[in-house]
C-alpha cells in the first residue's frame, strides 16, 4: 500500500516522512508560526502538520482539569479551559498561517477537532487529514473526515484496543481507503519501558494499514527507533527554541536540532539498506581470505590433509574454500615449507 501525501509518497520502502507539527504552539503569534514555517522549508522540510483549534467553546466546564509536564516546573495541573484559551487561533488567523505555508509550496497535515474545522482543513487544500487521540470516540467526525477522501491519520493514544477497533471500523465503513495509523506513547516522564514501539508495527499489521509514531518523547531517540521498526511517518512536536513550561513542550523539538534531527532520521533510514547484500561480479578477492600453504617440507606423494596443510591469507594459490576437492590427494612435487599449495602441485591438475 502507498499513499500520497502532497509531494510525497509513503508506505513500503519509501523514506520514511518527517512530519513536523507546530500544532498550536505559536499561541496566536502569526509571526512567530510563519518563522517556524519559512526555516523548515529551508531545510528542506516538504509538509508541516497542524492543528486546527479554533473554538474556545470545546471545553464545557471551565473548572476542568488536566496535568502536564514541564522541564522546569514538573508536573502542572491546571484547567483545560486556560490552556485552551493561551492557544486558541481563529479560523481567519488560521487561514493566514497555511496559506502562507502554500505560498511556499509545503504541503500540511491538519488535525481536526469539530466540523467547521474540517471543513476549513478541506478548503485550505490540507493534503492528509488526522483524527487526534481525543476524539478517536468522535464517530461523527471520523465518519465525516473519512467520507473526505483525503489520507486520515488516527491517533491511538491512550485508547483501547476495542476503542481503535471501533474507530477504523467507523472510517473504513466511511469509505476510508488511505488510512494511517499513529502510534502515540505517554510524554514525559514516561519511561522509556511504556513508549511499546512494537505496537506500532502491530497496528499496521491488525489492521493492514501503514504505521507511524507520534512521538512523545524527551529527545529523538524514539523516532530513530521507529524508522528502524518501519514506521511510514514520523510525527514530532515542534516549537521555537525559546518556548518552555507550556503543555506538550517537554517533548517538542525545537527549531535548532530540525537540521540534525533530519540528518539522523536519514542515516537511520539509509542504514538499513536491503534484505541481501549486492556485491559486483568483479569485485576482487578481499586480502584477508586464506588459501592452502605447505606446514613442513613436503615431498611427491605426499598427501593434503590437517597435518600436511595450514592456512594463510592472502589467497596464492589454493583457496580454502575448495578443500573438500583437495582433501585426500598427492602432491605431484616438493613444496617447501611457508610455501603456498598450487593448483598445478596437486594430483589431477
Amino acid at each position: 500500500m502507498e499513499i500520497r501525501l502532497g509531494q510525497d509518497i509513503i508506505g513500503p520502502g519509501k523514506q520514511p516522512l518527517f512530519l513536523p507539527d507546530i500544532d498550536v504552539y505559536f499561541k496566536k503569534d502569526l509571526n512567530l508560526a510563519k518563522d517556524l514555517i519559512s526555516k523548515l522549508k529551508d531545510l528542506g522540510v516538504k509538509t508541516i502538520k497542524g492543528a486546527l483549534i479554533h473554538d474556545r467553546g470545546m471545553v464545557v466546564a471551565k473548572d476542568n482539569l488536566t496535568e502536564y509536564f514541564t522541564e522546569n516546573r514538573g508536573k502542572v495541573s491546571e484547567p483545560y479551559a486556560d490552556i485552551i484559551e493561551r492557544h486558541v487561533a481563529s479560523l481567519p488567523q488560521l487561514r493566514d498561517v497555511y496559506s502562507y505555508a502554500h505560498s511556499l509550496g509545503l504541503d500540511f497535515v491538519l488535525s481536526v477537532y469539530d466540523f467547521q474545522g474540517l471543513q476549513f482543513a478541506r478548503d485550505l487544500g490540507a493534503c492528509a487529514l488526522k483524527i487526534p487521540s481525543s476524539n478517536i470516540v468522535h464517530a461523527p467526525l471520523i465518519r465525516e473526515a473519512a467520507a473526505s477522501g483525503l489520507p486520515l491519520f488516527i491517533d491511538t493514544g491512550r485508547s483501547r484496543l476495542a476503542e481503535i477497533d471501533r474507530a477504523v471500523a467507523w472510517a473504513r465503513a466511511a469509505g476510508a481507503k488511505n488510512l494511517i495509523l499513529q502510534h502515540s506513547p505517554p510524554g514525559p516522564p514516561a519511561a522509556p519501558d511504556q513508549f511499546h514501539l512494537r505496537m506500532m508495527v502491530a497496528l499496521g499489521q491488525r489492521y493492514n494499514c501503514l504505521c507511524s509514531l507520534s512521538d512523545h518523547y524527551a529527545g529523538t531517540d524514539m523516532m530513530m527507533l521507529s524508522v528502524a521498526m518501519g514506521a511510514h511517518v514520523v510525527e514530532k512536536g515542534l516549537c521555537d527554541d525559546s518556548a518552555s513550561d507550556d503543555i506538550d513542550l517537554a517533548h517538542a523539538l525545537r527549531i535548532s536540532d530540525v537540521s540534525t534531527t533530519l540528518q539522523r532520521l536519514d542515516t537511520a533510514w539509509r542504514a538499513l539498506g536491503n534484505e541481501t547484500r549486492e556485491l559486483p561480479a568483479d569485485m576482487p578477492r578481499p586480502r584477508d581470505r586464506m588459501g592452502l600453504i605447505a606446514s613442513r617440507d613436503l615431498e611427491a606423494g605426499d598427501i593434503i590433509g590437517l597435518d600436511t596443510v595450514t592456512f594463510a591469507f592472502p589467497t596464492l594459490g589454493v583457496e580454502v574454500e575448495r578443500w573438500d576437492e583437495v582433501l585426500g590427494r598427492r602432491l605431484l612435487r616438493k613444496v617447501a615449507t611457508g610455501t603456498p599449495i598450487s593448483w598445478g602441485d596437486i594430483e589431477g591438475e
